[in-house]
């Protein structure tokens, strides 16, 4: 499956092709995410766009958010196994619960990921 394919299965799911495209990246990548993320990835300012956005997430069970240590600053796990299986991973250990310190090292590589989007990153195994 090609990331095209992904980003167009998930955008039947109701999202819009540049949040498709986020959440395809996070699902291969890292599970976790920060709305920081969001916003570098779109290319945004933060702001009611990006808090609207991870507040549908939330709302329809795509994500659950964890308080972080900065006020108001949220953790969002991306775990639905809709997601998952629409990207070809359903069983993909990026869903699983995770401890704060591997959350800390995904964070880093979806840091990594956004940082250079020419670059072609390789997702699951066999990709």
């Amino acid at each position: 499956m090609t990331d095209a394919e992904r980003i167009a299965a998930v955008a039947k799911l109701g999202f819009t092709p540049r949040q498709a495209g986020f959440l395809v990246t996070v699902a291969m990548h890292s599970g976790v995410c920060l709305s920081r993320h969001y916003a570098t990835f779109t290319g945004l300012v933060w702001g009611q766009v990006v808090r609207d956005f991870f507040a549908m997430l939330v709302k329809q069970r795509f994500a659950t958010a964890c308080p972080c240590a900065r006020q108001g600053a949220n953790l969002y796990h991306i775990q639905n196994k809709i997601i998952y299986r629409a990207i070809g991973e359903p069983d993909s250990r990026l869903r699983r619960p995770t401890p704060v310190a591997r959350a800390v090292e995904r964070l880093m590589v979806l840091d990594a990921v956004l940082a250079d989007p020419d670059v072609v990153w390789l997702g699951p195994g066999r990709d």
